[in-house]
């Protein structure tokens, strides 16, 4: 009887532990799935404990859409300094326009003193009254008063065809002025938002260096992974964020050195660095090891698209639906093949070396 009740205590206590044990296991989960999520959105502040970075896809992503934000700024900024050079052209070309109309108005201008001068009395000038009083008949008075009834009349055309032009140049050039102040304060807040974005990058790729040399940080899916495949993966890596695509590239030393690549040239390199010698384009490298279904793709296994043509495009396998390549709009970056551009062009064969 006895022995019961101890086994009974027993089954109790160890009931009661590991009910404890499983409230803070998922308590601490959901913290870091909260820390992991905010680490995703900013950089790690300094803290007095060991920061978490986010991961390497996370971080990847997050250099792939500042290097698109810096390079659509740098089109917004040369399509304002297009617009400013377009508008001081056609200040150029209205300040001549308005020289032309000066001289034409100052014309008119002389012509109307002239004018003026006839309604006066002057010994050396007849006067219209003087002209209608001159009259021989009455019919010459009639077209004498016609005459002078169609001088005034055009007096007045020229008065105010002269208001007329000046209001309209006036406004055309306020209104270019506005422009191009306009223009001037948009560049600015580019150029701002430019050394803004420029600064998270440095950020990043500062991550990206601290990622490298804290392995123990990295969410890495392959890490415990033997041979190979870690080799070259993380090889690759250090190229994130640093590197551009070139097509050719990565063919020579100077190219490697600085990080120009194009698909084949940086899968080429990766597996180098592994001591594994293969293809150095898409054609030849599809043919160096043998195809394995898509359902049973590995890290490590080659993966190609259909881009430009049939196998246009391949990159590294890293695992959770994503690979490491050089690709035409960030250079070598993590891109994910189970969504958007990547999933449409994904052609399903997989090579394993």
């Amino acid at each position: 009887m006895i022995k019961k009740v101890l086994i009974l205590l027993s089954l109790s206590i160890l009931l009661e532990v590991g009910g404890i044990s499983k409230h803070t296991v998922q308590a601490e989960s959901l913290v870091d799935l909260d820390t992991q999520n905010h680490n995703a959105a900013l950089p790690p502040t300094t803290k007095t404990t060991e920061p978490k970075f986010p991961n390497t896809s996370t971080l990847s992503n997050n250099l792939v859409q500042v290097s698109q934000d810096i390079q659509e700024n740098t089109e917004a900024i040369q399509a304002a300094d297009k617009s400013q050079n377009e508008l001081q052209v056609d200040i150029q070309n209205l300040e001549k326009d308005i020289q032309v109309v000066k001289e034409r108005l100052e014309n008119r201008t002389t012509i109307l003193k002239e004018r003026a001068l006839a309604y006066q009395h002057s010994d050396k000038q007849l006067t219209y009254i003087e002209v209608l009083l001159e009259a021989s008949s009455l019919n010459d008075f009639l077209d004498r008063v016609g005459a002078v009834a169609a001088f005034a009349e055009a007096d007045q055309v020229l008065i105010e065809q002269q208001k007329s032009e000046q209001q309209v140049y006036a406004r055309k050039q306020a209104n270019l002025n506005k422009k191009l102040t306009s223009l001037a304060e948009l560049t600015d807040n580019l150029k701002i938002r430019r050394t803004q974005l420029e600064k998270k990058q440095a950020e990043f790729k500062q991550m990206a260096l601290q990622l490298e040399a804290s392995p123990s940080h990295i969410v890495n899916p392959i890490n415990a992974q033997n041979g190979y495949v870690h080799t070259v993966i993380n090889a690759g890596r250090k190229y994130i964020g640093n590197s551009v695509y070139v097509f050719g590239g990565g063919r020579t030393a100077s190219d490697i050195a600085q990080g120009r690549f194009d698909c084949s040239g940086f899968v080429h390199w990766a597996f180098s660095q592994a001591g594994i010698e293969i293809g150095r384009d898409t054609s030849s490298i599809k043919n160096d090891g043998r195809q394995v279904s898509a359902a049973n793709i590995q890290p490590g296994d080659l993966v190609f698209f259909d881009t430009y043509k049939k196998d246009g495009h391949v990159g590294i396998y890293i695992g959770d639906g994503k690979f490491i390549g050089s690709q035409s709009s960030t250079g070598v970056a993590i891109a994910d093949m189970t969504k958007g551009y990547w999933k449409t062009v994904f052609n399903g064969q997989v090579i394993r070396i």
